[in-house]
């Protein structure tokens, strides 16, 4: 039996293919707008959260200083999309596709991110205490500055990223990939499930337990 795309079982009143009609259904009290196609879409300092975005296409979209706060964006295509500043506080990005994005200043407390694909984003002083990233892609991010406290990275994979001056205060770190990252003046300390592979990986880059 072949498969059906689960974007193509969803009602067609849900979905969305203009910001505008976005904006305009949001204000009149519409949320759901799941697997709808936004890509390229200017959305910049809208309020859009508590809204279901999940499954939907934001490749290149422009979401800079939008309010996203407990929205759901899992499974979303937020690929080299602008979200400079956003808020996504308590928002649900998981299994994500973020690679490219410029998330830098984002608010990102308390986000879940497991799963999600950050390989090569902007994340720089952005502001990720107590998110979960469990298992995800972070190859070759831009984590400069980046607020890491009691986050939980296990199993995340940092290889190649830029970790100097982040603060790690606190996260779990329980087989978290460091390799070859670069890790200049970043603060560890307190690290819950540090597991003995990685704090040997860490040790060897100069961190000091």
């Amino acid at each position: 039996m072949n498969s059906v795309d689960s974007n193509e079982q969803l009602p067609t009143v849900l979905k969305t293919s203009s910001s505008d009609e976005l904006l305009q259904r949001y204000a009149a009290g519409d949320r759901d707008f799941p697997g709808s196609k936004l890509n390229g879409a200017n959305l910049n300092s809208n309020n859009l959260s508590r809204t279901d975005l999940s499954r939907a296409n934001l490749k290149g979209a422009h979401l800079s200083h939008a309010n996203l706060s407990n929205a759901n964006l899992s499974d979303a295509n937020l690929i080299n999309a602008e979200l400079l500043g956003v808020n996504l506080n308590r928002a649900n990005l998981n299994s994500t596709k973020l690679s490219g994005a410029d998330l830098s200043g984002a608010d990102l407390r308390n986000t879940i991110l497991s799963g999600a694909d950050l390989r090569g984003a902007n994340l720089s002083y952005a502001d990720l205490s107590g998110a979960i990233l469990r298992l995800t892609d972070l190859r070759g991010a831009n984590l400069c500055g980046t607020n890491l406290r009691n986050a939980n990275l296990n199993d995340a994979f940092l290889s190649h990223s830029n970790l100097e001056s982040t603060c790690l205060l606190g996260a779990k770190l329980k087989r978290t990939d460091f390799k070859d990252a670069n890790i200049k003046n970043a603060i560890f300390g307190d690290n819950k499930e540090l597991s003995e592979d990685t704090q040997l990986q860490l040790e060897m880059q100069g961190i000091v337990f």
